[in-house]
């Protein structure tokens, strides 16, 4: 699998959303989302940018920080948020 696409599937996890609940976000029935989450179509521009406003942080974070990095970024977020 594509690492990008696995950031994209453990960002949704981590936020605990359904795949119906992001695909409803981004305007795209939940059997397209799951094709783009799962590798089998490719992310358009417009769908990368609403996937960064979803989880509200940049297109350029979503992009370049790793996986490991965008889970631990979004886990403090968390818990600042619980705090």
């Amino acid at each position: 699998m594509n690492s990008f696409i696995l950031k994209v599937r453990k960002l949704r996890e981590i936020h605990g959303y359904p795949q119906e609940y992001v695909a409803f976000q981004m305007g795209i029935s939940q059997a397209a989302y799951s094709k783009k989450e799962s590798g089998r179509t490719q992310l358009s521009m417009g769908c990368l940018t609403k996937i960064a406003e979803l989880y509200q942080m940049s297109l350029t974070d979503l992009i370049s920080l790793t996986a490991q990095e965008l889970m631990l970024r979004c886990i403090q977020s968390n818990q600042q948020l619980a705090a």
